[in-house]
């Protein structure tokens, strides 16, 4: 699991400003007992780590297919890039669509539909590399969605202006994190590690193409094109946001001390309905009123929800229990 990157507060978790870095707000695991992190942006919660699961959700296994002849055919697939198992999974879309299910319980396959929420909402706040309000066909989200890492940039002598490779450190303001694993194409053949990547959605297009969303390299969007099924491609799950979200919340009231060893306290004397949850979206406390002890809890850290219930006017914070 990779090191969960998550900003220890002590001020409230306020919204996030236009185009600022977002980093992860909770991780969950999959079937097969990996942890993955992911980010809420609106009303979704994303997976930023490609999906790295070998058995459906009822624990079923999903075919390993390595031979290049034996690759395109009907029926659910997975591979390693290159077969090297310390590289990321791809699957084809029958692996995607089939009844039994990939996503682990609660997650999903994304979509045609989900992603063109996603880039909606990135768009709406401040992702386009040029801060405009284009969506669709020419979206600028090419930066803001690719990693910082792993662009094999002396292969490329001129990139595009504004896309990915042209300066990484300008990289990955979304968290998203879409690193350019490569894909497997429908003849059975490795291509593009560290140029470009593209994930699957679950969306059928027309005669043997699925709609399918990309970045690479010298393309300053976030990709919308199809292909056919057999490709092999990565996947990301998504979900409806948990109610734990800690994003678009404006008021300053202070909590303090934070991070605590027990009793957190709201500023004033109002009195707050307060929810405290864990950072896999399991609310741990409820209460009245503007204390509360934490003493029980284990030491982590938790998303404390306050509504004032006079202004009806709710903040959001991460506490660190010690």
């Amino acid at each position: 699991m990779k090191k969960l990157l998550l900003l220890l507060l002590i001020a409230p978790v306020l919204g996030f400003g236009q185009g600022e870095q977002r980093y992860a707000d909770g991780t969950a695991t999959d079937q097969d007992g990996n942890t993955f992190e992911w980010i809420n942006y609106g009303t979704q919660d994303w997976a930023i780590e490609n999906a790295n699961v070998s058995t459906f959700r009822d624990g079923s296994p999903i075919e390993k297919v390595t031979e290049q002849g034996n690759w395109n055919y009907n029926s659910p697939r997975w591979c390693n890039y290159d077969n090297d198992p310390n590289k990321t999974k791809l699957y084809n879309w029958w692996a995607v669509v089939n009844e039994k299910e990939i996503a682990p319980v609660g997650w999903r396959v994304p979509s045609d539909e989900d992603w063109r929420i996603l880039e909606e909402y990135l768009v709406s706040n401040g992702y386009n590399f040029d801060g405009s309000s284009t969506i669709g066909h020419g979206n600028k989200l090419g930066q803001a969605i690719a990693s910082k890492e792993n662009w094999n940039l002396q292969d490329w002598e001129n990139p595009y202006v504004n896309g990915p490779a042209w300066d990484p450190t300008l990289n990955n303001k979304t968290g998203f994190n879409a690193i350019p694993v490569g894909v497997r194409g429908n003849d059975g053949n490795f291509r593009f590690e560290g140029s470009k990547t593209n994930f699957w959605s679950k969306t059928w297009h027309k005669a043997g193409m699925v709609w399918r969303r990309g970045v690479h390299f010298n393309d300053p969007s976030m990709i919308r094109d199809d292909d056919s099924a057999e490709a092999g491609y990565s996947i990301r799950f998504v979900r409806d946001a948990s109610t734990a979200s800690t994003n678009d919340y404006s008021n300053t009231i202070t909590i303090y001390p934070n991070p605590t060893t027990s009793i957190v306290t709201l500023q004033g004397d109002k009195e707050h309905d307060i929810e405290v949850y864990n950072l896999q979206g399991n609310k741990v406390m409820e209460l009245t009123g503007n204390k509360i002890d934490m003493s029980h809890l284990s030491s982590a850290t938790y998303i404390v929800k306050a509504l004032d219930k006079v202004k009806n006017e709710e903040v959001s914070y991460k506490v660190v229990k010690n």
